[in-house]
């Protein structure tokens, strides 16, 4: 079975820095360990079949750690930003290269190939990327019902022309769903 590490996010990326990338494999290992979980742990993904990935993660979850992410909507939204950054990296050929802003309707512009960086993050930007994280699914909060969800949200956000992925969560489990539109 393949893993994917927390740790790898901590090296950034272009449009995320090193310490963005600490601040979510932070929040990813303190989601997962909240809901008794441990480094090594099977995630779920299902893209067009699904498939079986390992979490490994070397953050200490101590008290501290869970002081501060005591919010459980931000804990959940950052920790799935982190597993579906690596999901990406595992996947696919697409690098974040800049944080989108309020309104588009996606989290984040994607980029594809070795990144330049003479060439300005505005012509990198192939694909967006919409992340959304649930605690844990309910009758009324499915992945399924989510990717339907965001899915909207995307198209209504413009850029109708650019693809976009949308990757969701669920850390109880754990599980998720990536689906390219």
């Amino acid at each position: 079975m393949q893993s994917i590490h927390f740790e790898e996010l901590k090296i950034g990326m272009p449009g995320l820095s090193r310490s963005i990338g600490q601040y979510l494999a932070e929040a990813g290992a303190y989601c997962l360990a909240a809901r008794g979980h441990h480094s090594g742990v099977v995630l779920k993904v299902e893209r067009v079949e699904k498939e079986l990935l390992q979490l490994e993660w070397d953050e200490i979850i101590d008290q501290q750690v869970v002081r501060s992410w005591n919010d459980q909507q931000e804990a959940t939204e950052y920790g799935a930003t982190a597993i579906a950054v690596l999901l990406l990296k595992q996947y696919t050929d697409y690098t974040i290269v800049e944080r989108s802003f309020k309104g588009t309707g996606f989290d984040y512009w994607l980029g594809t190939g070795k990144y330049n960086e003479n060439v300005l993050p505005f012509e990198q930007r192939t694909a967006r990327l919409e992340v959304s994280g649930i605690w844990k699914t309910s009758l009324t909060n499915t992945l399924a019902g989510r990717v339907r969800r965001k899915i909207r949200q995307v198209e209504q956000g413009g850029y109708s022309d650019i693809p976009a992925v949308i990757i969701v969560v669920e850390f109880h489990t754990p599980k998720s769903k990536m689906k390219t539109i």
